[in-house]
């Protein structure tokens, strides 16, 4: 209440300073600025602070950081006002001061013009009183003088000649000369004199009374600029108490700003504390869900290990079963003479597992042909190999790419390849039937894995195997 009772205390004087102001505002200097934005409007509110608790985090932070900057352009807005207003203030004060000293020299000026007025009018009065007594003086001379022209007009100039004739001797009558001579020069000489004083004094007198007037000119133009100065004193002290009032409601409104703005700022971290939190409940349940899930994966893992385990086991031990059989499936085998193409036998009995089949393919290993020239058949390591038809074991040794391999010539241009193999059984020149053992299944050579590579040349050309062979 006691704030609300000082800001309407603070609008009144504003309204009353504004109406001073408007009267003066033919005189206020440029620049000046006396805006509504003395009240700025209260950013903010409850609704809002609510609103955005509603939001998500992004848009709750953002909301308040951007609300936060605004706080804080319109603080530094005002602040730049209040400097603004204070610089003004110390321009109206420092012309105040300047009208001041005005002031003071024209008091000086007219205490000044006093003394010399206060002087002049003495020797004013002084003057009429040598004007006075000249004017007596005149007057006595006026008599004198015309009864002495009066006195020659009646006695002529017979008086002169008698004063003249009756002289006793030449000496008197120079002498008599030369007194008639000096009373006319003396009575020009008074008349001269009588003149010139009476002029003096007159025109002095004139001096006087101009100077008087003059003087009297420049005490008016002083209590006139005087008036002036302090009109213009009055009018600025009023200008100063406006903005005294708006620099102190601007200083209000900015303390209200940075009191917003300690707000807004734990408004955030609460935001942000808040979203600390939230993630906080999140990391745990989702610990706690990754726990489960790990806990769920690894029971799963265990039973699906133990199903693997068992089922490699029976694999194991069916691949054993049929690793003997295929071990074993040699045996059976009869060997015979036979040259015939046609009747060609495969070359690893009881298994007919085909990895790679003859043509273009992808390199299994770096190294390996792109162009396979054979079958990759098989197989169980130790694997018995045997000889496709009856011929001549061409070739027999190792071979970086082929491993240990045995080559046999059927006659009539067929030849038969058998590559990779962990041993040799028969070496070169040696005489062998269809279906002699010839050497045993291994990986040796460029090989990914136990197999044989089986090759058939025709003429020296590698053709398909499976021409003349199949798994029976």
């Amino acid at each position: 209440m006691k704030k609300q009772r000082k800001n309407i205390y603070r609008a009144a004087v504003f309204a009353v300073t504004s109406a001073v102001f408007l009267g003066t505002a033919a005189r206020v200097p440029a620049g000046i600025r006396m805006e509504a934005a003395i009240f700025p409007e209260r950013p903010g509110g409850a609704a809002a602070d609510a609103l955005l608790f509603a939001k998500s985090y992004e848009e709750k932070l953002q909301e308040a950081e951007e609300r936060r900057k605004e706080l804080e352009r319109k603080k530094n807005e005002l602040a730049d006002q209040i400097r603004e207003n204070e610089k003004k203030k110390s321009d109206l004060l420092a012309y105040i001061e300047q009208l001041d000293m005005q002031i003071l020299d024209l008091n000086e000026e007219i205490a000044a013009l006093d003394v010399e007025i206060g002087e002049a009018e003495t020797e004013l009065a002084e003057t009429r009183l040598a004007l006075a007594e000249a004017e007596k003086t005149e007057e006595v001379q006026y008599e004198a003088m015309k009864r002495r022209i009066q006195y020659m007009y009646e006695n002529g100039e017979g008086s002169v000649l008698e004063l003249l004739l009756g002289a006793s001797s030449l000496s008197e009558l120079l002498n008599r000369v030369e007194y008639q001579k000096k009373i006319t020069e003396y009575d020009k000489q008074l008349l001269a004199s009588y003149t010139e004083a009476k002029l003096a004094v007159g025109q002095q007198k004139q001096q006087l009374e101009a100077e008087l007037e003059k003087l009297g000119i420049l005490k008016e133009t002083a209590e006139f600029n005087m008036d002036t100065l302090q009109k213009l004193s009055a009018d600025k002290s009023a200008e100063i108490e406006i903005y005294l009032a708006q620099i102190e409601m601007d200083e209000d409104t900015f303390a209200e700003y940075a009191e917003q703005i300690v707000r807004a700022d734990a408004s955030i971290e609460e935001i942000k504390e808040e979203e600390r939190r939230r993630i906080e409940e999140e990391e745990r349940r989702r610990k706690e869900e990754e726990a489960r899930r790990q806990k769920e994966e690894e029971e799963r893992r265990r039973k699906a290990e133990e199903a693997a385990k068992a089922a490699q086991e029976a694999k194991e031990a069916a691949e054993n079963e049929s690793d003997a059989k295929r071990l074993a499936a040699a045996d059976s085998v009869v060997e015979r003479d036979e040259t015939d193409p046609d009747k060609m036998i495969w070359p690893l009995p009881g298994d007919g597992r085909i990895y790679s089949y003859f043509g273009w393919r992808k390199a299994p290993t770096a190294g390996a042909s792109t162009y396979h020239r054979g079958l990759d058949i098989g197989g169980v390591y130790g694997a018995r190999i045997v000889a496709s038809l009856s011929g001549t074991v061409s070739e027999a040794g190792y071979n970086a790419s082929r491993g240990n391999y045995v080559a046999i010539d059927h006659g009539g241009g067929i030849e038969t390849y058998y590559m990779h193999c962990s041993k040799l059984l028969v070496k070169k020149g040696d005489k062998v039937l269809q279906g002699t053992v010839i050497g045993l299944v291994g990986s040796t050579g460029i090989s990914t894995g136990p197999h044989v590579h089986f090759s058939v040349k025709e003429n020296g050309n590698h053709v398909d195997p499976l021409k003349y062979v199949s798994y029976n």
